[in-house]
């Protein structure tokens, strides 16, 4: 059965100035888990806050469940059913995790509840009371996670989900990024972990200069070295 397109961007296209920074994306998002891959500078963080309103695009179409998103501010994005967990977190240092967790509930219902979420990522719950700045940066990376499910969306970018995460708590990360099109919740997945990317998604797209340079599976980019040294810069063993 086909997965049924959610999110969809039409040749979109970000300046910065004179900087060309996306150049003519097109790319069609279902519930089924999509990883973006590149090094550093290629658009990838550009393309998320672009879908979701932070950056404006110069042309182009983003259209959820049909619906033309691109001009509108990104606070009405949200309520179409967007999410981001930015890159860097962007937790409020004054505020307590369960502070931080009420403010993002809609309180509307759904399948990410405050319970569920403290079942889910169990340190939140044991640092329910501490202030942002009371966290590690891996339990700063959860409450972002956290924040983004609560709202109940209907599609999630996380943008390098993993940063500041301990191996352990990278495996159990997995396990809930898995479960998403569960909920009926889509994902699109920015990360530089290859591994986890790869163990997420099986359909990955791969980023070089602002463009889609090529799209392929996960286990044959996980195959492919000289695809992996190309567009990655992967080194070889030894080197």
């Amino acid at each position: 059965m086909a997965d049924r397109t959610i999110l969809e961007i039409s040749d979109l296209n970000v300046h910065y100035g004179q900087a060309h920074a996306l150049q003519g994306v097109s790319l069609a998002f279902g519930l089924a888990p999509v990883a973006i891959v590149g090094r550093n500078g290629m658009g990838k963080t550009t393309l998320c806050q672009a879908i979701v309103g932070l950056t404006k695009a110069s042309a182009g179409s983003i259209r959820m469940e049909g619906q033309e998103v691109s001009r509108l501010p990104s606070y009405k994005i949200a309520r179409h059913g967007i999410a981001i967990v930015p890159q860097g977190r962007r937790t409020f240092p004054s505020l307590t995790v369960d502070e931080h967790l009420r403010l993002a509930s809609t309180g509307k219902g759904g399948a990410w509840t405050l319970a569920r979420v403290y079942e889910t990522f169990p340190r939140l719950a044991e640092r329910k009371g501490n202030g942002g700045t009371q966290l590690s940066g891996g339990e700063q990376q959860m409450l972002a996670i956290a924040r983004a499910l609560l709202a109940n969306p209907r599609y999630v970018i996380m943008d390098e989900p993993s940063e500041g995460l301990a191996p352990v708590i990278v495996d159990h990360l997995i396990d809930v990024l898995r479960a998403l099109s569960k909920d009926g919740i889509g994902l699109l997945l920015v990360e530089q972990k290859l591994a986890l990317a790869t163990a997420v998604c099986d359909r990955v797209e791969i980023m070089l200069n602002g463009r889609i340079a090529a799209s392929t599976t996960a286990a044959v980019l996980m195959a492919d070295l000289p695809m992996q040294q190309r567009y990655l810069g992967v080194a070889s063993a030894g080197h």
